[in-house]
């Protein structure tokens, strides 16, 4: 899987695919067997996430799309840009939409073996909600934060 590093400024709309297009049938879904991520590219801290889920994936299922390309969001025109930037976005191979930290989940889900067991902690009465408190808390403030999370100009004391 490869992470871009160089992301293009531009934002336009991307133009989804005419009905001729032997993509259409693909149209707003990952690819077989896949698992989609749409992440902000432009964020330091949402690259490094991605990369780290790269070296943490070994399923080999997980396809990483910088929402800033517009050729590759294309395929997922029912996404809003807004919608996008504001938390990471999972989609699956039949067109199910995970959000935010239910997008971790998703990712752990589909792991093999213990890593996949992970998963599991969703269920723990209080977790999910936990969980997506503390990914809305990140993501609110992901510009201000560094490659690893830390708040920038933070006294490295918590």
């Amino acid at each position: 899987m490869r992470v871009p590093q160089d992301v293009s400024p531009s934002m336009e709309q991307a133009a989804p695919p005419s009905e001729n297009s032997p993509t259409s049938a693909s149209f707003g879904k990952a690819s077989r067997g896949m698992l989609a991520i749409l992440f902000d590219g432009g964020c330091e801290m949402c690259r490094t996430s991605v990369q780290a889920i790269d070296k943490f994936d070994i399923s080999g299922k997980i396809e990483p799309i910088d929402l800033h390309d517009p050729t590759l969001r294309a395929k997922f025109p029912n996404l809003e840009l807004k919608d996008l930037l504001e938390e990471l976005h999972a989609v699956d191979d039949q067109g199910n939409v995970y959000r935010g930290a239910r997008a971790i989940n998703e990712i752990l889900r589909r792991q093999p073996g213990i890593r996949g067991w992970l998963a599991y902690a969703w269920y723990i009465p209080g977790y999910a909600w936990l969980a997506e408190r503390q990914y809305k808390r990140i993501a609110s403030s992901r510009y201000d934060r560094d490659a690893s999370g830390h708040l920038r100009g933070a006294s490295g004391h918590h």
